[in-house]
């Protein structure tokens, strides 16, 4: 018997730019599914303005403010063994102005931010240095194996190099 694929979709929330093309970011997250370290059986994104983020910031963890991704698992975590569901909020806003930051397309950002939202899913964390350190290492492995190279581990070479003598 095998398995079913995995289920992934991205939807435009409230205040997400027209522009942004759903369907290739779905087929680009798709493809990224198999570098991941649990099997992913479905994820469900919403795209989100920073108005819409920060609303739903405040009413799900009680924080004010615009976030870049917000995760909701939707599995039955007391069996470590089954296939991750996700619910996912992503503000383009945010990905917007950190993408212009790093010098790369949003969809890419909103790939990062897809991935990072799945890892919390697959229960990493990022509470802790040493946790923090190992989901981002963990995005950059994932983005890496599908093609599109690393974000954070990027970024944090390119800052030892801006702050050497």
């Amino acid at each position: 018997m095998s398995l079913a694929p995995p289920e992934v979709a991205f939807h435009a929330g409230a205040g997400c730019a027209p522009t942004i093309d759903r369907a290739r970011l779905a087929r680009e997250f798709t493809a990224l599914l198999v570098h991941f370290p649990r099997r992913i059986a479905r994820v469900d994104v919403e795209l989100l303005g920073d108005d819409a983020m920060s609303a739903a910031h405040r009413r799900y963890m009680a924080i004010d403010g615009t976030t870049d991704v917000m995760s909701f698992p939707a599995h039955d975590e007391s069996h470590p063994g089954a296939a991750v569901e996700a619910d996912l909020m992503i503000s383009t806003d945010v990905a917007s102005r950190e993408a212009a930051a790093r010098g790369h397309a949003i969809e890419r950002e909103i790939l990062l931010y897809a991935v990072h939202g799945t890892l919390h899913a697959c229960g990493f964390r990022d509470d802790t240095d040493e946790a923090f350190h190992a989901i981002h290492a963990e995005e950059d492995r994932i983005l890496s194996a599908g093609g599109l190279g690393p974000v954070y581990a990027r970024e944090t070479r390119e800052e030892r190099q801006d702050s050497r003598p």
